[in-house]
């Protein structure tokens, strides 16, 4: 990437993540919006669990080995503001203008007139601690309130130019068509789209269930279409390769990276999230830290390398640049 493209991806950084970086920090936390509008090709962006600031070391590393864009979300109910300040720290010292999105959740609940305003204070303080992109369970609110409570509670994230992702309503423990189509049908009505739409899946157990999951992660990108769609939920290797040609907007690593630490520690993994890399398939460089941050590291590189992601910063900072042109 030359030095003026690189630069170039800094000034699409959101006005409230400028605010709180040190003067020159090379850091590049961008919405997903912009770089999903600027994607050069068709494989889905990477977005990885990465409530410590391990796991988020980690995975920085491996991005910017790899020449990728990276996700890396916090965990709901979590403080943003001392992650936010860990991430970018490691950001400019391991992965300087490297696109990277910034992801923190909030449900709304059955959405109503107090569990929206807590969403709403809630997604107040995501933004103002830097969070690139929002994401809104809104699963449990009854149909016919959802896009109330999605402009009530998002108010602050479209103010301040953040994309919205929405959770799918599910049906029989994952996304269906119908629930999505109705879902942005009713925002549609009330003049509000979705800047994402977010999928749930379990973890599929066998070849079968994969190849069944990748067909319905397609008919539901048709069925939206306009919608980009992202998958979340647990992965396994078999299934990101049947992914890397989906039209699908983005996919989650399931807490594979977070597992790992979790597993080198001795503790309890994360979910049902299973290893996507061999055992020393990749040594970690030297800026890795211990065996949890290393594990982690492997995880997120083999995550990156099965979805087809190699390479592909380049081409979205060339993508960005000609936007910019166009200003």
């Amino acid at each position: 990437m030359s030095p003026l493209r690189a630069d170039a991806l800094l000034a699409f950084r959101p006005p409230t993540v400028v605010a709180k970086l040190l003067p020159r920090s090379a850091a590049c936390p961008l919405s997903l919006r912009d770089l999903l509008a600027a994607r050069a090709g068709g494989a889905p962006f990477p977005l990885v669990r990465a409530s410590t600031p391990e796991v988020a070391r980690a995975a920085l590393v491996a991005a910017a080995e790899l020449d990728s864009p990276i996700g890396l979300e916090l965990a709901p109910g979590d403080r943003p503001e001392p992650w936010f300040a860990a991430v970018v720290r490691a950001a400019d010292d391991f992965a300087p203008r490297l696109p990277l999105v910034l992801a923190g959740s909030v449900a709304l609940g059955a959405g109503s007139d107090e569990e929206v305003e807590r969403a709403r204070r809630e997604v107040f303080r995501l933004v103002e601690a830097g969070i690139t992109h929002l994401v809104l369970d809104l699963a449990a609110v009854t149909e016919g309130g959802r896009a109330a409570a999605l402009a009530r509670a998002g108010q602050a994230a479209r103010e301040r130019e953040i994309g919205v992702e929405g959770l799918l309503p599910l049906e029989a423990g994952r996304a269906t068509a119908g629930t999505a189509a109705a879902l942005v049908e009713e925002l549609a009505e009330s003049g509000l789209a979705l800047d994402a739409a977010g999928a749930r899946f379990p973890l599929p157990r066998s070849p079968v269930e994969e190849r069944a999951q990748a067909r319905h992660l397609v008919d539901l990108c048709g069925w939206i279409e306009g919608t980009p769609v992202i998958r979340r939920g647990p992965v396994t290797p078999g299934l990101l390769d049947l992914l890397a040609g989906a039209p699908l907007a983005g996919c989650e690593d399931g807490g594979a990276a977070a597992a790992a630490a979790a597993r080198a520690r001795g503790e309890a993994g994360e979910g049902e999230a299973p290893p996507l890399a061999r055992p020393g398939q990749r040594r970690a460089p030297p800026e890795v830290g211990d065996r949890p941050e290393a594990l982690a590291y492997e995880e997120v590189a083999a995550f990156v390398e099965r979805l087809g992601l190699g390479g592909s910063a380049a081409a979205l900072a060339e993508s960005l640049w000609a936007r910019l042109e166009e200003r």
